[in-house]
């Protein structure tokens, strides 16, 4: 009950009002199972003895009030009543499942949804710390197979337990004593066998959540990296590492169907020889098959009703203690990450964006950063000062800090210490003390190009507009933005359907310079204030990095421009430079500047001329 009582608190009070009526006609569906089964007593009797028209009140009643002539067109009648009886409760059963599978269904939708929102909406720190193929194994699978596996199972569950004390009611009312050493019975021995399974159901589950999470990884970063795959001959070994989770998924699936079924069959078994033996009972203690016949069908019936109900109980219950361990993982996802927004994600695609205004300066304030798993600050007590409309560049070793001190700049990474300040307004202050809609307003004024650029499955013009549905794009912001990234010739002369053309998965149509320049593009699309290009240039060819640059320069004073740069050539006409080590800035100025009185800058012109 532990996972079931966490899954049903993880649902919205609209979601678990939603319950009340399905409750109310799970019951009405018990009491026509109820009513179904019964009515076949009365049947019985009379075709056992038709004195018993005459002998029962409310038989002789019926007989009389509907006029009947003849015993035989009475015990048709009743057969058809038997018949209609048993029909209507088996179609509203079917109703019921479609209501329960329904609702569970929708429930597999919104649990996903709201998952898959939680994680979006999560700070870019969380990003850093979490691999991606668990978060996707979690949204595609884990979800599903937490409400199959434990929301689907309780609420058949909640079904039949509603149905089988329905039948256990009228049958105590016929015969309290056999029918409750019949329950008791068989309820022992179900307890006997769900505990015998139970433990191995919870150790089978946890294992099996761990091999799906090494096949997601292996079939993840083979194909992620499949060009690296295929020139080093790396199959092999994907391959096996794929089949070690394949194995242990397979195996441990095996198990728990073993163990959910067979049980069940073994109760199935015990049912026939419970049947003798109560017929034999039955037979002794009234020593007439007549007088017991409408009591053995009511029973034959009764028990042709319950199996699939107590057999599917069973396999319920194991798989619920199977997938258990899923919903321990989703419940601590959704109870202890922060909540997304609230608002409807149609209404927000449509709203014009909240621009934190840009028009002076930006001050960073004794910036200090450490990774969680770092054991010293990547950045150390940084001040910086950047004029609106000028193009700065941030130099230094790899590892240095510049590309996280430009992610705390754009508001990616909070700061354990120091504050940002634009226009004289704080928008990140340490710690733990930031406006977030400022950090929101505040990097709407961003467009920013990284080393690597991610391309979808789609078109340019998608790509270059991310993230905006075909009916929002601005075709000819699209347009201008491949221009300004020395793209829309290319677009227009070599590609088959220009703008229209499908770049392949990751852009793997492409080369890696014109998958760079729709990144640049993609940047620029919304006319941001501020650019950023975190080494964008550096998988060009110096032909199409002067190129780039030269579209880059025309842009110099009507943005704010912020370069982190290998090659040295990139920061040649930047306003201002910055030469970091070790998470500090050891010395700033123009290029020529920087020549004359930094060796550190001098050694790294050097080389970058060689």
């Amino acid at each position: 009950m532990s996972a079931v009582l966490k899954l049903f608190s993880l649902l919205t009070p609209v979601e678990r009002r939603r319950l009340i009526p399905i409750t109310i006609a799970i019951l009405i569906a018990s009491v026509l199972e109820m009513v179904g089964v019964g009515s076949l007593g009365p049947f019985m009797a009379v075709v056992a003895d038709t004195a018993v028209i005459q002998n029962q009140a409310i038989l002789a009643w019926v007989y009389q009030a509907f006029g009947f002539q003849t015993d035989r067109i009475f015990l048709i009648f009743l057969g058809i009543v038997v018949f209609v009886a048993v029909l209507i409760s088996t179609a509203f059963r079917m109703v019921v499942s479609y209501i329960v599978f329904r609702y569970t269904g929708n429930r597999r939708y919104t649990l996903g949804l709201r998952l898959f929102r939680q994680y979006l909406y999560q700070p870019y720190c969380f990003f850093l710390n979490h691999n991606s193929g668990d978060l996707s194994a979690k949204l595609l699978n884990e979800v599903d197979l937490a409400i199959g596996g434990v929301l689907a199972p309780a609420m058949d569950i909640l079904v039949r337990v509603f149905l089988i004390l329905a039948i256990l009611v009228f049958l105590i009312i016929m015969k309290p004593i056999i029918a409750l050493i019949t329950f008791g019975i068989f309820g022992l021995l179900y307890a006997i066998l769900y505990r015998m399974v139970r433990q191995k159901l919870t150790r089978y589950g946890k294992d099996v959540g761990e091999s799906d999470k090494i096949r997601y990884k292996a079939a993840a970063e083979a194909f992620g990296g499949i060009k690296d795959v295929k020139i080093l001959g790396k199959e092999p070994f994907f391959a096996q590492a794929y089949s070690l989770g394949a194995r242990r998924f397979a195996t441990n699936q095996a198990a728990n169907q073993i163990l959910s079924g067979v049980p069940g069959q073994a109760m199935q078994s015990l049912a026939v020889g419970f049947a003798v033996v109560l017929i034999i009972v039955l037979l002794g203690m009234n020593g007439s098959l007549v007088e017991i016949l409408p009591l053995l069908a009511i029973y034959a019936f009764a028990i042709m009703r319950l199996m699939p109900n107590v057999l599917d109980f069973f396999h319920d219950a194991a798989n619920i203690r199977y997938n258990s361990y899923l919903v321990d993982a989703l419940y601590t996802d959704m109870t202890t990450l922060p909540l997304p927004p609230v608002r409807s994600d149609a209404e927000a695609i449509h709203e014009a964006p909240m621009v934190l205004p840009f028009t002076s300066h930006i001050d960073l304030q004794g910036i200090v950063f450490s990774y969680p798993a770092s054991r010293e600050p990547v950045l150390k007590a940084v001040d910086l000062h950047i004029e609106r409309n000028t193009t700065i560049g941030f130099v230094g070793a790899t590892g240095c800090g510049k590309t996280t001190l430009v992610d705390v700049i754009m508001g990616l990474l909070e700061p354990d210490a120091g504050s940002i300040v634009v226009d004289d307004v704080p928008v990140i202050a340490a710690p733990a003390d930031s406006d977030t809609v400022n950090i929101v307003s505040w990097q709407r004024n961003f467009g920013y190009v990284p080393q690597q650029i991610y391309l979808s499955d789609d078109t340019v013009a998608a790509n270059i507009a991310f993230g905006l549905p075909e009916d929002m794009r601005d075709m000819a912001m699209v347009e201008q933005a491949a221009r300004v990234a020395n793209l829309h010739e290319f677009i227009t002369t070599e590609l088959p359907d220009g703008y229209n053309t499908l770049v392949g998965e990751r852009g793997v149509r492409l080369s890696g310079g014109q998958r760079q320049r729709i990144g640049i593009a993609r940047s620029l699309y919304h006319d941001p204030d501020i650019l950023v290009m975190d080494e964008a240039t550096s998988a060009l060819d110096s032909v199409t990095e002067d190129a780039v640059m030269d579209a880059i320069h025309n842009l110099k004073h009507s943005k704010t421009i912020i370069l982190i740069a290998h090659r040295l050539s990139t920061v040649h006409e930047c306003d201002m430079i910055y030469l970091m080590e070790r998470g500090r800035i050891i010395a700033r100025g123009a290029y020529d500047e920087l020549i004359q009185n930094s060796h550190q800058f001098r050694a790294m012109a050097k080389t970058t001329e060689k």
